[in-house]
């Protein structure tokens, strides 16, 4: 959660957008920036892990015109080596964290189209640029029957945002298209187990410019919470009651679990 008061921005600041800043570089955490009014709250649900992460707030005055840069504010977490989080991007409060199997993310293959011509005993190549990563291993294990569903779930979407520990060598947030996947129980259904080995492979894509779809804390999230806690259903006075202003509420929501 990246948490900004209005004080800490320039006064002629009408809008504002976070910007992640890590050593694969600046992505804006939404593509859209925010109105300030009375400060704001935005979620980060792409954080690279195992690496120093600083947030920067890019500033825009009522025009639209860009007025410049504020705050370094650092943000670091973790991902064991060998555990992967696998997510939708579009709706992130679907996310799985599995073991990769033993060849994870082992070859990460790039190709460029070249042409190489000759000119008698001479021989010179004609290169475009080279592609981002392709058809890396991305096979990982679901040990239950939730595990399993969860992944099925993430998987019947066309991106995939895989984080895992830096050592695997994939960018911090590797957003990948998953066009084959299979669940192979072999080794295991045999014995009871619930485990399976899901091969699947992945290309990497250019990050989404689209935001979240299916944010994590809806406004459906609210009204469940007061309807449980002012039967027969929350008022918005019983949201006053709760939170002194909507920052608040965003600030401060009901667990989402």
């Amino acid at each position: 959660m990246i948490d900004i008061d209005d004080a800490d921005l320039d006064p002629s600041c009408a809008a504002a957008q976070v910007v992640q800043v890590s050593k694969w570089g600046s992505v804006p955490v939404e593509n859209t920036p925010r109105a300030v009014a009375g400060g704001f709250v935005v979620y980060d649900y792409t954080i690279p892990a195992g690496v120093s992460v600083v947030y920067q707030v890019r500033q825009f005055d009522a025009a639209g015109a860009e007025i410049g840069l504020v705050l370094n504010l650092p943000a670091e977490v973790e991902i064991p080596f060998g555990r992967v989080v696998l997510s939708d991007p579009f709706a992130p409060a679907s996310a799985v964290v599995l073991d990769g199997e033993a060849g994870f993310a082992g070859q990460r293959s790039k190709t460029r189209p070249t042409k190489v011509y000759q000119a008698g005993t001479r021989s010179f190549a004609m290169s475009g640029l080279a592609s981002a990563f392709q058809q890396v291993n991305l096979s990982c294990y679901t040990d239950t029957v939730d595990e399993a569903e969860a992944l099925a779930v993430i998987l019947d979407q066309p991106v995939v945002l895989v984080r895992t520990h830096p050592r695997s060598g994939l960018p911090g947030s590797f957003y990948a298209a998953v066009p084959e996947f299979t669940p192979d129980s072999t080794d295991h259904a045999r014995f009871g187990r619930d485990t399976n080995l899901w091969l699947m492979s992945g290309s990497e894509v250019s990050r989404p410019t689209v935001d979240v779809l299916v944010p994590i804390y809806s406004y459906a999230l609210f009204k469940a919470y007061l309807d449980a806690k002012y039967p027969p259903f929350g008022t918005y006075a019983d949201a006053a009651a709760e939170w002194s202003t909507y920052i608040d509420a965003i600030r401060n929501p009901p667990s989402a679990v």
